[in-house]
Order: C-alpha cells, then structure tokens, then sequence
C-alpha cells in the first residue's frame, strides 16, 4: 500500500518497535501491528491490528489533501462583523477545530477563533485577465503578485505586484493561485451545496481555465478561478 501511489499525500514510516522500545513507549504501543496517523504534527487516529479494509478506510478519511490551512500561515482577516476593527490585520494560523469549523488566529496580542470565510491567506499569485474583467493599465497577464487582502463585499483581492507598485484590487478570476495551495469554493450556481468547503489545487487546466480540486481524497472539482479563493 505505500509503494502502490493509491496514497500520494501519505509519507509512510515503519518502526521496528523491539529495536525502539523507547519510541513505542512514547507513543503509547501496546500491540503489533499499530497504525498512528499524523497531520501537522497532531496525532488524527490510531488502530491496531491487520485488518487491511479498516487501514484503507482511515487513510481514505485522514490521507487525503491537506485542504485546511497549515499551521504557521499568515491570513489577512476580513468581513469579521463582530470585531470589524479587526479587518484588514494580519494573523498567524494555528490549529483547525473541526468540531466548530473555526481556525485558532493570533492577532497582535489577541488569540481569536474565526470562520473560513473570514480569512485569506497572504500567498504569491499570478495575475490573469477573464471575460468581462480587463487587467489594470500597466499590469500585464502573467504578472507576479502578492495576495494582500480580500473584500468579502466586492469579491476583490487586493494585490500588490511583486517587484514594486501600488496595491490593487482584483477580481478573484483575474487571479491565479499556485497549485499545491489549499483554498476556500464560492460563488457556485450549478453545484452550491459546495460553496464553503475548502479544497486544495492539485492542477491548473490552462486550456479551460480551471483548476483541479481536491475535496477529499476521492471527491474533485474542476473550478473557475473566480470560485476559488486563497
């Protein structure tokens, strides 16, 4: 199963635990064969045994794309309307709460629990014009961007071009985010009941102007770039 590919977001590691005693006992071992599952450092499962279909089964829930945002990353937050002075800061992503669907953020001196929709993540990105929504004179297709900021109202990034330049606001169609990078699925008609599900970029249709998404680790979406968001 780890050689097979079936899991390429898995990293497997084998530990032989009567040569690392030390290690199955941190880890709290008490029989062979045990399987422990890990995202960003934080133990998401643990079974023992060798029943092969409950294993597949776990890796297909827990081994899928990372579609939360990492630990560590820098959001902007935005259309908070509890706290609107907020809007607008910059914050540092902990931990993911599925229970309650909210992200840990450090703000400044604050330690805050926001919505996925009240956050976007400050990344690198391209600039591309759509129908209907020309580029900005002076930025050119395929211009080098800096994600800065959202504004949940208008639908606009607002961007600054690398390399120097005035901050901008852009449509999120003209915008190009780099795949391997989670994101946020809005604005769909045909299919709404995914609208607020994050996914994760796994390619960029250049041909059809849409991204691949992961889901899951068996569900994917093919997006426009203006239902997609950093």
């Amino acid at each position: 199963m780890a050689d097979s590919g079936e899991f390429k977001f898995v990293d497997f590691a084998k530990v032989d635990v009567d040569a690392n005693q030390e290690a199955s006992m941190k880890c709290g071992i008490r029989s062979m064969p045990t399987f422990q599952m890990f995202r960003y450092g934080a133990k998401v499962c643990e079974f023992s045994g060798a029943d092969e279909g409950r294993l597949r089964t776990l890796l297909t829930q827990h081994g899928g794309p990372p579609t939360a945002i990492a630990p560590g990353t820098r959001a902007v937050i935005c259309g908070l309307k509890s706290k609107p002075e907020l809007n607008g800061q910059a914050g540092k992503v902990g931990a993911f709460d599925a229970a309650k669907s909210r992200y840990v953020v450090e703000v400044a001196s604050e330690t805050l629990a926001l919505k996925r929709d009240n956050l976007v993540q400050l990344c690198a990105a391209t600039a591309l014009a759509t129908a209907g929504s020309a580029l900005p004179a002076g930025l050119a297709a395929g211009a080098p961007l800096e994600v800065t900021g959202f504004d949940l109202e208008t639908g606009e990034y607002t961007v600054r071009p690398v390399g120097g330049g005035e901050p901008v606001q852009l449509p999120v169609g003209c915008v190009r985010l780099a795949d391997e990078m989670s994101g946020f699925i809005m604005g769909l008609q045909g299919t709404p009941e995914h609208n607020g599900k994050s996914g994760f970029i796994l390619s960029y249709d250049e041909t059809a102007e849409r991204y691949v998404v992961a889901l899951d680790a068996m569900h994917q979406l093919r997006l426009k770039r203006a239902n997609f968001r950093a």
